[in-house]
């Protein structure tokens, strides 16, 4: 489940709307499903806005994991229609731990601060680099780096812990080609997002993505996982 959420990012390019929703599926190579990830992103008045995304074990991995379940959440205000973060969250947890980072933005010094809350210890320090936004306000800002579709560098945090860089790719010909037959699909448009860190034995983290028409992500996979092929997650609701 580590880190299981970069699958389900990349849930939309429409902020127009209140409410956004959806729900996906996460398979594991020769497994049948073993996570669930529900989505949401609701806009208030057309200036701030919040992101939730749950994902949780099931079957095997839900008794492998000790109910290991992660919540995600950004917080912030939408301007000239882009979602600017405050606060940044995630939980970890399972029937024996929970973890919590909380990373709040002071965009005026450039400057993410990071607490720490396990059991009752409690941590705050300045975070090891700045980015304007987390990851997931960056994908639901995505909109914005289409409309000049080239490959480039993005950063955020909850992306790898050096930096925050993520490199997007826009598949052309061979390429292009190659990305549809892997992911078996031949409408809307196709990315691969290498988010330069280590997902399970994924040296650097290479998803193929594919947008639907309706600008939710309709199938992430992530390639070549330990023995047993691919993590694939795949919309359902």
């Amino acid at each position: 489940m580590k880190k299981i959420i970069f699958l389900f990012a990349l849930l939309s390019q429409i902020l127009s709307a209140k409410v956004i929703s959806a729900s996906y599926e996460v398979s594991f190579g020769i497994f049948q499903t073993m996570g669930i990830a529900d989505a949401r992103m609701e806009i208030k008045d057309d200036q701030t806005y919040t992101i939730h995304i749950e994902a949780r074990t099931t079957g095997i991995a839900k008794v492998l994991s000790s109910n290991r379940t992660e919540i995600y959440e950004s917080r912030g205000n939408v301007i000239n229609g882009k979602l600017i973060p405050d606060i940044y969250s995630k939980v970890r947890k399972t029937n024996f731990k929970k973890i919590t980072k909380i990373y709040t933005f002071d965009h005026v010094n450039k400057t993410v601060w990071k607490e720490t809350i396990e059991g009752n210890n409690r941590s705050k320090e300045v975070y090891d680099f700045y980015a304007p936004e987390d990851i997931l306000s960056l994908f639901f800002n995505f909109k914005f780096y289409m409309q000049t579709p080239q490959n480039r560098a993005l950063y955020a945090v909850g992306g790898n812990g050096k930096d925050g860089r993520i490199d997007v790719i826009y598949p052309k010909n061979e390429t292009l080609k190659q990305m549809k037959k892997e992911l078996n699909m031949e409408d809307g448009d196709f990315l691969k997002v290498i988010l330069n860190d280590r997902i399970f034995s994924s040296a650097n983290g290479e998803l193929l993505i594919n947008l639907g028409n309706d600008g939710l992500c309709d199938k992430a996979v992530l390639e070549d996982v330990l023995l047993f092929g691919d993590i694939v997650g795949v919309r359902v609701h």
